[in-house]
C-alpha cells in the first residue's frame, strides 16, 4: 500500500519555508518599532532585585563600614590622627603628593604657601599657626571644606584624604 500525499501536503514545504522566513523576519528587532513583551512576569518579577535590598535595617544599627566625623574642626584636631596603617605605609607620600598636586595645588601652590585666585587668597599651610594644627584638623577640613574651600569627602576616600595629610606635614616640615 502506498500513500499518497493528500492535496495539502503537497504545499507543505513552501509553507515551512514562508513561515520560517516570516518568523526570522519579524523576530528582528531594530529599534524602530513597539516592542512587544512575550512573558511579561519575568521581567516585572515582584522579587528583589540583585544588589537591592528592600528590608529597612534594625532601628540603631550601624553599619560595618560607617566612619563617625566629628562635629567640628577643633573635634576633630583633638580625636583624630593619621592610622598606623598609613603612617607606615612606604608610598603614602608618594599617593599623598599626587593627592595633593590633583585636589589642593590649584588654590594653595605646589609648596602649600598659598596661591592667587580671583579676590581670594587662600591661606600659607606652612604658617606656625597651621603647622602646629592636629593632623585631625587637616582631616577635617579636606572632608568638609570651609565657607571658602569646597569639601572633597565626595572625592576622595578616607585613605586619601589621609596621604594628603602626610604629604602635607612633609611639606610643613620643608617650609
Amino acid at each position: 500500500m502506498t500513500a499518497v500525499p493528500s492535496e495539502n501536503m503537497r504545499f507543505f514545504p513552501a509553507l515551512l519555508c514562508l513561515s520560517l522566513g516570516g518568523c526570522l523576519f519579524a523576530c528582528r528587532y531594530d529599534g524602530s518599532g513597539t516592542k512587544m513583551q512575550w512573558a511579561p512576569d519575568m521581567a516585572d518579577s515582584p522579587a528583589n532585585k540583585a544588589q537591592r535590598s528592600y528590608i529597612d535595617p534594625p532601628e540603631g544599627s550601624v553599619s560595618m563600614s560607617a566612619v563617625f566625623y566629628p562635629k567640628s574642626a577643633e573635634d576633630a584636631e583633638k580625636q583624630l590622627t593619621v592610622p598606623d596603617y598609613i603612617a607606615q605605609d612606604p608610598h603614602v607620600l608618594d599617593k599623598g603628593k599626587v593627592m595633593f598636586e590633583t585636589f589642593c595645588l590649584p588654590c594653595h601652590g605646589a609648596n602649600a604657601k598659598g596661591g592667587s585666585l580671583p579676590g581670594i587668597v587662600p591661606p600659607d599651610l606652612t604658617q606656625s599657626a597651621y603647622a602646629t594644627k592636629g593632623d585631625g584638623f587637616f582631616f577635617y577640613r579636606i572632608t568638609f571644606g570651609t565657607a571658602i574651600m569646597p569639601s572633597y569627602g565626595h572625592a576622595t576616600s578616607v585613605f586619601e584624604r589621609w596621604q594628603i595629610v602626610k604629604y602635607l606635614r612633609t611639606l610643613q616640615k620643608g617650609a
